[in-house]
């Protein structure tokens, strides 16, 4: 029995050894055999359809309608945040969105308060110094009066009486007080003058002081920002250095600096950009079908709006330029759309009757000439020239060079040919 169970296993070695053997032997011969030159082309004939020119363009929702939420203009260069309504949320119409740190204000508003109150005393220590001073020169006036009587009553002027010395010296006297008198008049007028000027610099002092505290006081009411509408809060997208992560509690932010935008969820539309080559047949009002990334199953349809008038690079330093391209939405999804939603748009740009149109695959170049082959006979192709219309990314429309009814080869056998033939030139050269 263990004879025979030995014999049994190795004719069973054998027969594997043998299948192994016959497999590899077919294989190699498989691989031996030359394979043949050229794939047998797709072909392709030639009957005139209608062709809708789309153009293809990527892009993200946006609000049509938004509010800018920014620092309030107050006398200082920059405030802090204290608090800030999260982005994302929903508020309604007065809801808090933003509070500022009221310190820097209350510092200058004391500023202004002693400026205020310095001005008044200034103005009172005028007053009363001009009052003293008045007060003076009146008495200097009075007096001056009362020599003036004095000299007059008792002046000489009889000249058997008096010596003609005493008659001048008693004119000059006279003369003398009445000139006093005429002093204090106009020290009068003139300090009458000086503090009048006075006064108004004071009062102004104190009318700008009042000013900038009037200012002051206002701007400690606007350091709360009320919802102006009911929308969602939009915090700026990561740009030039200023992004979400700036709008937070403890951080500055100067006057005029937009926070971030209030938007209104029900009225969306989509911001896209279209490529500068793809943009020749781009006009306002085309139809457009949205897809957006999250939903792909569902399409809106919608126009273009606004094409930009320039085309600007995406990022910075690239050679590639875009056309932005509003479009407006016939409806808004509220459940779906969401500002920032990533999307696809399809731009319906001309719709043409009855042309003949070919995958751009069956179009080749040379020496600037634009060709496609077209079968002459079973197996046998031949170059023609055409001339190009309107096309996108798969299909061109061929305005001129092929009639209806020709086969056109889309993988052309002839090209494989040429390029064999050069490729083993090449290869011929070199070994030389």
């Amino acid at each position: 029995m263990r004879k025979w169970s030995r014999t049994l296993r190795n004719l069973g070695l054998l027969l594997v050894c043998f299948l192994l053997l016959a497999f590899g032997v077919r294989s190699a011969r498989r691989a031996m055999q030359p394979a043949p030159d050229d794939l047998a082309p797709l072909m392709l004939t030639m009957e005139p359809r209608d062709f809708t020119l789309t153009i293809s363009a990527q892009g993200e929702l946006q609000a049509a309608q938004s509010s800018s939420i920014a620092v309030p203009p107050v006398p200082v260069q920059r405030l802090r945040i204290a608090s800030v309504v999260a982005n994302g949320r929903y508020v309604n119409k007065g809801d808090v969105l933003v509070e500022f740190d009221p310190t820097d204000l209350e510092l200058q508003k004391r500023d202004h308060q002693a400026s205020q109150q310095m001005a008044e005393q200034k103005i009172n220590k005028g007053e009363l110094a001009s009052g003293t001073e008045k007060t003076d020169i009146n008495k200097d006036r009075k007096l001056a009066e009362l020599d003036l009587r004095k000299v007059s009553e008792f002046m000489p002027q009889d000249e058997l009486i008096f010596t003609q010395r005493q008659i001048i010296e008693g004119q000059l006297d006279k003369g003398y007080a009445e000139k006093k008198i005429v002093y204090a008049d106009a020290r009068l007028t003139l300090k009458g003058k000086v503090y009048t000027l006075d006064e108004a610099i004071l009062q102004l002092e104190r009318k700008q002081a009042d000013a900038m505290l009037g200012r002051v006081d206002k701007a400690l009411t606007s350091l709360t920002l009320i919802a102006p509408a009911s929308g969602i809060v939009v915090y700026p997208a990561n740009s030039g250095g200023w992004n979400s992560a700036n709008v937070m509690p403890g951080k500055v932010v100067w006057i005029g600096m937009t926070l971030f935008n209030l938007v209104n969820p029900e009225k969306m539309e989509a911001k896209v950009s279209v490529l500068e080559k793809d943009a020749g047949e781009l006009k306002t009002d085309q139809p457009v079908t949205l897809t957006l990334d999250p939903f792909p199953g569902r399409e809106f349809n919608g126009k273009v709006k606004t094409v930009d008038k320039v085309a600007r690079p995406i990022d910075r330093g690239s050679p590639v330029k875009y056309f932005e391209t509003t479009i407006t939405l016939e409806r808004t999804d509220t459940e779906l759309m969401k500002p920032g939603v990533k999307l696809v748009a399809a731009i319906r740009a001309s719709e043409l009757k009855s042309v003949f149109v070919v995958p751009r695959s069956a179009v080749t170049q040379k020496d600037d000439a634009h060709r496609v082959f077209v079968q002459t006979a079973p197996g046998h192709y031949e170059s023609r020239n055409v001339k190009l219309g309107q096309g996108d990314l798969a299909q061109v429309v061929v305005n001129e060079g092929l009639q209806r009814g020709q086969v056109i080869a889309l993988n052309p056998p002839d090209l494989k040919r040429e390029s064999k033939t050069s490729d083993n030139r090449s290869q011929t050269t070199d070994r030389k």
